[in-house]
């Protein structure tokens, strides 16, 4: 199937999207740096990426060295001294901003200080410059708030999702699965039920596939620790800080006589390229729970799918949305750069080449439903003693504070009440008259539908019989159902040639007992 694509001007499929994504109960996500670039971050492969950055610092770099040289051979009296800019690291000329992100970059002693001074930079304008989230991670948040995202699969190492609530902990597991269910989801919302072990408990919502600034691991031991501002500055040096972990335990071994061990150094848990992930057993599984929920929609945002290993997960996610009943699950790649036809035809349903944050806005002019979260109700209660009560509102009042996120306002429901009702007058229906009444109006009946002959008179008891309320259902209609059926089978005997043991009846009798008050009746058969 050929991938469609989507301009901003195509409106109509636009909605489409929109309202697949409306319709959806499960969403993952794979998103990549496009969706920070709003912040103040580059990315990496495009011309103002860290890949250039990188490019531009080296070039400084060379000139700087060129010109000191130069200075060098000028006489004293003729050099005019400046004062060159060192915030630059010096990358030599034979490292590209791609190997800065290999896992090649550990082979050289001086690549590795570039390293780590560079990942200490960014570590640092992350922390001071970027404090807003975009539009993208905040619809993220939303989904989130729906009860929607299944997860959220990020190549990004910035850490902005964790700043609006998302977990990104991948010791929390994947979450219970019955927070998809429909009695889940009716449920109302509390802090305790998203807790771990509750029953709206997502796990770790944010999946860091190739790890984080916040903490740093050991070469050795591999453990990790904060990254704290001891660290940042020895990084920034472009040198490793010691393994805390690796210096106790060869303490210890040494205070007991044993000899000393290695001490490992500390890097930033961050995965380059060619390396296998810390935590890769609990990413598995975590991907194999979410392949087994046939997730609706499946969301490629602001990455460029170069990497082996997102290409697996993405084409593996794509099988288990497209193997939804009746072809309803749809796959969306929102992304300046145009995807592989060959590659991808099979994979990406469409394409929208928009800023990812452009995009965000677009499904929420077309479905603003998608970001209106249920809050608290909130009743006021006007007392007037002359003036009627006002109308309750029929629409709600959205309102937000300025600290508030507004991509997700919560609105309240501000109601008053109507005047009180009047006193009603209840009548209670006619109690039905006791059987024993029924009963004497039945014998009533019976006694005026036999002639002077002591026979009964069918078709008068009939007559009789429809003029009488429905009674209950004590057996009184079918005892006199069997009564007319039995004196008929008594008058095709009389007709017929005699048939002796047959007992016919020859009267009845009707009468009160005066000791019980009962309406008593007889048969006499011969």
């Amino acid at each position: 199937m050929p991938i469609i694509e989507v301009t901003p001007e195509s409106n109509r499929q636009l909605q489409n999207i929109a309202n697949t994504i409306a319709a959806a109960k499960k969403v993952v996500m794979v998103t990549g740096a496009g969706i920070s670039t709003n912040c103040g971050l580059p990315d990496f492969r495009s011309e103002e990426g860290l890949y250039s950055l990188i490019q531009a610092q080296r070039d400084a770099a060379s000139l700087s060295r060129q010109s000191a040289a130069s200075l060098r051979r000028k006489p004293l009296a003729t050099r005019s001294y400046t004062n060159p800019n060192h915030s630059n690291p010096l990358i030599p000329t034979n490292v590209k901003g791609k190997d800065l992100f290999d896992a090649q970059v550990w082979q050289d002693p001086t690549s590795t200080s570039v390293f780590y001074t560079f990942i200490a930079s960014l570590r640092r304008t992350i922390q001071e410059s970027i404090h807003n989230s975009t539009a993208t991670h905040r619809f993220i948040k939303t989904l989130r708030d729906r009860g929607n995202l299944v997860r959220c699969y990020t190549q990004n190492i910035d850490g902005l999702e964790s700043r609006l609530g998302l977990s990104a902990d991948l010791g929390r597991g994947k979450g219970n699965r019955a927070r998809f269910t429909k009695q889940a989801l009716e449920k109302p919302k509390a802090l305790a039920r998203t807790m771990p072990g509750g029953d709206m408990d997502g796990g770790c919502e944010v999946v860091q596939l190739h790890g984080d600034l916040e903490s740093l691991r050991c070469t050795l031991c591999q453990q990790t620790c904060q990254w704290k501002e001891e660290e940042q500055h020895r990084l920034q040096a472009g040198k490793a800080p010691t393994c805390h972990f690796c210096l106790i335990a060869n303490e210890d071994r040494e205070n007991r006589g044993k000899r000393s061990t290695k001490i490992g150094t500390l890097r930033p848990n961050i995965v380059l390229y060619g390396e296998e992930h810390p935590s890769a057993d609990a990413v598995g599984n975590i991907t194999a729970h979410d392949l087994v929920l046939s997730p609706d929609v499946l969301l490629i945002l602001g990455t460029s799918l170069h990497v082996h290993g997102l290409k697996v997960l993405v084409k593996e996610f794509s099988k288990a949305v497209h193997a939804r009943a009746g072809g309803k699950g749809k796959v969306v790649f929102v992304n300046l750069s145009k995807p592989s036809e060959s590659a991808w035809k099979d994979v990406i349903d469409f394409w929208v080449p928009m800023d990812c944050d452009a995009w965000v806005g677009a499904m929420r002019r077309h479905r603003p439903d998608i970001w209106q979260i249920q809050g608290e109700l909130k009743t006021r209660v006007i007392k007037t003693a002359s003036t009627p009560a006002p109308k309750t509102f029929s629409k709600p009042l959205y309102t937000h504070d300025d600290g508030e996120d507004k991509e997700n306002v919560t609105f309240s429901v501000h109601t008053t009440p109507k005047k009180p009702p009047k006193p009603m007058v209840l009548i209670s229906p006619a109690k039905k008259p006791p059987l024993q009444d029924q009963a004497a109006t039945l014998a009533c009946r019976l006694q005026q539908a036999i002639n002077m002959n002591g026979m009964v008179d069918e078709q008068t008891l009939l007559d009789s019989r429809l003029q009488l309320p429905t009674p209950p259902s004590t057996g009184h209609r079918s005892k006199i159902r069997g009564l007319i059926q039995k004196r008929r089978r008594t008058n095709e005997e009389d007709d017929s040639i005699g048939t002796p043991s047959k007992r016919r009846i020859a009267s009845v009798s009707i009468w009160e007992d005066p000791d019980t008050g009962f309406t008593r009746r007889q048969m006499r058969e011969i």
